[in-house]
């Protein structure tokens, strides 16, 4: 009879000793867990830090690359306009006689100056300059001066021409002539040209086509063809042929 009721005690017992000693064994694998679960928290939060700090490095950059593409655009823009100008000054100044051109002669009268005129002081004296133009203070209104030799320009007005002699080259434009001086341009006197005298002859025999005369026909008339200058003496035509300082005149016939 004892060892019935001793029965049930020891499986109690037993049971109690079990689960004492399981214990330990599942505080241990909860503090495993939660380290663990810890640590992919972590991993979890680095990887999102770094994602975010490579999208930020990319937008950077990408922004970057934009900014450099519009400034190279932008440079490239301002490089086509300043070929475009030099091109297109080339083309159209190069000579006047291309262009109507109003001549301005020395003495004539404005009541008012053009607009974006500049003020120029030479030796004591002020001008107003403007487009090629100069101009000086009078009574009534302003007078169109031929400017003073020394006097210098930074940029040459528009519909210039320009020519060589003796190695130098000359601007002119409204009859002043300019040089090139010091990032600027000077004003100098005209060069002077050595111009063969006509000479008086009896008739159009006197001259062979396709030879050279160091003089004209006293009645010989300047024509333009083709923006192209030509002296008419009857059928002949006489075209200057310029070698240095002397002019010389090559017979020809149009016809």
């Amino acid at each position: 009879m004892k060892l019935t009721f001793l029965l049930p005690a020891l499986l109690a017992l037993g049971a109690v000793s079990g689960s004492a000693l399981g214990a330990p064994n599942e505080r241990e694998n909860s503090k495993n867990f939660n380290n663990d679960r810890a640590k992919r928290i972590q991993y979890k939060r680095d990887e999102r830090r770094e994602d975010k700090k490579q999208r930020i490095e990319y937008k950077q950059n990408k922004r970057e690359d934009r900014k450099q593409e519009k400034r190279e655009k932008r440079k490239e823009t301002k490089r086509k306009v300043v070929r475009y100008k030099q091109e297109k000054r080339k083309r159209t100044y190069i000579k006047n006689n291309r262009h109507n051109v109003v001549t301005y002669r020395p003495g004539r009268y404005f009541n008012h100056l053009p607009r974006n005129s500049a003020s120029i002081r030479f030796n004591g004296i002020s001008f107003t300059f403007s487009d090629g133009i100069y101009y000086r203070k009078a009574k009534r209104g302003y007078h169109v001066v031929k400017p003073p030799r020394g006097l210098r320009i930074r940029s040459l007005p528009r519909h210039y021409s320009h020519f060589k002699r003796h190695n130098t080259t000359y601007y002119t434009y409204q009859n002043v002539f300019y040089v090139a001086d010091n990032n600027g341009y000077r004003v100098v006197d005209e060069p002077k040209i050595v111009v063969n005298q006509a000479i008086k002859v009896s008739s159009a025999k006197n001259y062979d086509l396709g030879q050279t005369y160091d003089t004209l026909p006293i009645s010989a008339e300047a024509v333009t063809i083709n923006d192209q200058q030509y002296f008419k003496y009857h059928d002949i035509y006489f075209l200057p042929q310029i070698n240095g300082d002397e002019i010389k005149y090559l017979a020809i016939n149009l016809g």
